[in-house]
């Protein structure tokens, strides 16, 4: 028996080993072209480079082993049914229970290996990746950019909003805005049709050059007397060309190894996400008790003068006395009818302020809660693909990357997508966010069980079998229309 399991474990490993190697690669050069942009033109070293693609490695890691088990466990026992050794093994009385017992302390081992790599070597990379990606940007001007948001360039004092950018490494920009401050206060707005940076090697200064634009200055605090302010408030005056000059004589001395964003939820462990996770929560807390008592301070009446009270009407004999009181009675409803809707809208104000604060402190408190139960899906992940791709082989019957790697793609598709859904329906607030991190774990987690028993059971698969079925005649198909071209 232990040759027999032996045999099956070899078998495995054969398979998952390569295709690990190949998934490994095919998702990292996958994820370097999502980033080519802020690499590609921006004068990085190799080393540079590589340390960019060593710091996404574990999370690519962790994304590929569960792939490869279940594209492993697909071909190797696949391999095993096309030839007939599932047969032979099971008229040994070896069912396929005990052929994936034989496999259990291996799946063990590496599920145990990714929550430990999850949540030492993940945060770590994420950590690095981070903050290099941040020195990258910093360094270079061009990166730094975002399309459609204001940049901050704080060593110009302005921020830059683009529309597009374009051109070789995307130093051309199109539909400018520009806010430039003086002494932290945005005074002039800048309008541009088309821009350029232009750079010298041999220089300290990058140059913006902004083409076919307006100027909107502000002049109200360059000017003292009121007078003044009130008679030009503004000038507004336009350009064909105009240069801004960029030092980035501080810049170019940036340390890429340099780290300082450290409070990320994806750069933490576990033991630091529930200390995270707790913080927020009295954070949270605090914040609502601070904004009642708040609401209550401002909610009391106490400023109104005892003369603006309504006194008890009198007795009067003169008409014109009458409607001299009456005006001052109204005059008074209407002060205090200002005052009441002044309040109400400060207040309104404030909830508003207060409401959008603590839903994005509740998304940032969510994507922590969710990161952390995040942690403990990879492992079982693991054994969830090994549960599926044993009894998907069995019954697929065919060992190659063919039909196989098809339904791998399938259900790894699946569970991506689930994934996904759930985090981002989590950090809304959709659904709890512990919810959000086993959504895909509890659609696929049953079904890797029921293709366990019934596998195991000999139980037919009609859907599966049809599939097979159909998949086999299109790509028969296939062959007959090539080969009637080429002949």
């Amino acid at each position: 028996m232990k040759i027999v399991y032996r045999y099956i474990l070899i078998n495995f490993l054969k398979k998952f080993i390569p295709s690990f190697i190949i998934i490994y690669f095919i998702f990292v050069l996958q994820t370097f072209w999502l980033y080519f942009d802020e690499l590609a033109g921006k004068g990085l070293g190799i080393g540079t480079i590589f340390k960019f693609l060593l710091y996404i490695s574990p999370y690519v890691v962790l994304n590929a082993i569960p792939l490869s088990i279940l594209l492993g466990g697909i071909m190797s026992f696949g391999s095993m049914s096309e030839k007939s050794e599932f047969t032979a093994m099971k008229s040994m009385g070896i069912s396929l229970k005990e052929m994936m017992k034989s496999m259990g302390i291996f799946i063990v081992l590496m599920a145990i290996g990714s929550f430990i790599f999850a949540n030492t070597a993940l945060p770590y990379g994420n950590y690095k990746f981070s903050n290099l990606r941040r020195n990258i940007k910093k360094k270079m001007p061009s990166v730094a950019i975002t399309e459609g948001i204001f940049n901050d360039f704080k060593p110009a004092g302005i921020n830059i909003h683009v529309k597009k950018k374009y051109g070789e490494n995307n130093n051309r920009l199109k539909d400018i805005i520009i806010h430039q401050k003086v002494n932290g206060v945005p005074d002039k707005v800048i309008i541009a049709k088309n821009g350029l940076f232009k750079s010298d090697p041999e220089n300290q200064i990058i140059q913006l050059i902004l083409y076919d634009g307006s100027f909107y200055e502000d002049l109200t605090r360059q000017q003292k007397k009121a007078s003044d302010r009130k008679k030009n408030p503004a000038s507004k005056s336009r350009f064909n060309e105009h240069i801004i000059n960029i030092d980035i004589s501080g810049l170019n001395n940036v340390d890429l190894d340099k780290t300082s964003i450290t409070s990320a939820h994806h750069m933490l462990n576990v033991i630091d996400l529930q200390k995270e996770i707790d913080s927020l929560r009295i954070k949270n807390i605090k914040t609502k008790d601070q904004f009642s008592l708040e609401i209550l301070r401002r909610n009391k009446i106490n400023d109104i003068k005892k003369t603006d009270s309504l006194e008890q009407p009198q007795k009067y004999t003169d008409v014109y006395q009458v409607l001299k009181d009456t005006n001052v009675v109204k005059n008074r409803l209407i002060s205090l009818y200002n005052r009441a809707s002044q309040k109400a809208d400060a207040l309104k104000k404030l909830a508003q302020r207060k409401k959008d604060y603590l839903k994005n402190l509740q998304v940032k408190t969510n994507k922590y809660i969710h990161a952390y139960y995040e942690k403990f899906t990879y492992p079982i992940m693991v054994i969830i693909m090994f549960l599926v791709g044993i009894p998907l082989g069995a019954i697929i019957k065919k060992g190659g990357f063919g039909i196989s790697v098809v339904f791998g793609i399938i259900v790894f598709v699946t569970y991506y997508i689930l994934s996904m859904l759930g985090k981002n329906a989590a950090e809304e607030g959709a659904i709890p966010p512990y919810l959000g991190a086993w959504v895909a774990v509890a659609v696929l987690l049953p079904l890797g069980i029921y293709l366990s028993y019934k596998a195991n059971n000999d139980g037919e698969f009609i859907f599966i079998s049809n599939l097979i079925a159909r998949i086999k005649t299109s790509i028969r198909k296939r062959k007959n229309q090539s080969q009637k071209l080429l002949n």
